[in-house]
């Protein structure tokens, strides 16, 4: 059959129409990468996937949509999505779109991923939230896609960060497809941080302090478990040095810095929520405390956010020393690699 030349571009046209409108379905853009749900995505240094996606209800009216998003850290320093200059979140519906800062309740939500320090390999599974401007969301308008963005440009200017390894630094994830067997494995990310492992009520020791966590207790003492916002850990530190230590990173006369970082605490889920999750992070009290020689200190630390609740309780502690500061410094006492401790609340000593 013959075209003629009217015919054939009127049909190249009409390719090219087609060929534009399938690359512009969806959120995706160039600087994305593509998966489904359950699928783990990695861009160097988050691995993120998605688990599931229901409607948010008041009553019997729809209000919006929720997401359940799995987020690791992949590198080997604690870090927060805030450190890699996390942007928005944007649910591609069937028509138009919702982006999680349109509403208060989607930014509150967004902010629990946000400003939660993991530590390396740690995780946090949560719920996004997106609600309609009215909240009245059209139950027929189903989700197609998520796209999660972070802005690349900016974090390149702050070399002391964790860069991405690849220019596809976003996250889109097709929503109406679920990925199986090798795809659904985790791409990437980094391993364990090196530690000394005890149990709950045993001593560790890595030449400065000995520690050791002796409980831990719901918080609120009084709250249901779903209730429940977080958890205590008690806990009991000696300085074994000859020397007067503060646990913070001062130095004045006599009295040297121990440089204790920051605690986590991960739970039954996998889910890790760091002290700087309250004001004022690791217990101030405890950081400004001077240490006599062989002195012992208790204290309490409390562990909020992260979506934290009675039902998922605490397996882990994880406590992380600046090993790399404190042993530069001339005439202190120096760590003992591994100097962290990780200690498992399910056995006892």
């Amino acid at each position: 059959m013959r075209v003629h030349s009217f015919q054939l571009f009127i049909l190249l046209g009409l390719a090219t129409c087609c060929i534009y409108l399938t690359r512009s379905v969806g959120l995706a853009d160039a600087n994305s990468r593509e998966g489904c749900m359950n699928q783990w995505l990695f861009n160097g240094v988050w691995r993120v996937k998605v688990t599931d996606v229901e409607p948010v209800m008041n009553g019997s009216q729809q209000q919006g949509w929720q997401v359940t998003e799995v987020w690791r850290n992949g590198t080997s320093r604690e870090l927060s999505p805030a450190d890699s200059v996390l942007k928005d979140q944007t649910l591609e519906l069937g028509s138009g779109s919702i982006a999680a800062s349109q509403t208060t309740g989607g930014t509150l939500s967004l902010q629990t991923v946000t400003n939660n320090n993991m530590a390396p390999s740690g995780q946090l599974t949560y719920k996004q939230v997106f609600l309609a401007s009215n909240l009245n969301a059209d139950p027929s308008n189903k989700p197609k896609g998520l796209q999660i963005t972070f802005n690349g440009t900016q974090l390149a200017q702050e070399t002391s960060k964790p860069q991405f390894t690849s220019s596809k630094y976003n996250f889109h994830f097709n929503l109406g497809c679920t990925a199986t067997g090798a795809a659904a494995n985790a791409e990437g990310g980094s391993s364990q941080v090196a530690a000394n492992e005890g149990c709950l009520n045993q001593w560790m020791s890595n030449s400065m302090w000995r520690m050791r966590v002796t409980a831990f207790t719901p918080y609120p003492p009084d709250a249901q478990p779903q209730d429940q916002t977080g958890w205590n850990i008690t806990q009991t530190w000696v300085n074994t040095t000859s020397r007067k230590v503060q646990p913070g990173n001062l130095y004045g006369g006599p009295t040297v810095p121990g440089n204790v970082m920051d605690e986590f605490i991960a739970t039954q889920s996998g889910n890790n929520v760091s002290s700087a999750s309250v004001a004022g992070g690791l217990s101030m009290s405890f950081r400004l405390h001077v240490f006599q020689p062989q002195e012992s200190y208790t204290l309490t630390q409390l562990f909020l956010g992260g979506g934290l609740n009675g039902n998922d309780k605490p397996v882990r502690v994880l406590v992380l020393f600046d090993t790399a500061t404190q042993n530069k410094i001339p005439n202190v006492p120096h760590y003992h690699l591994p100097a962290n401790f990780r200690i498992d609340l399910t056995c006892t000593k």
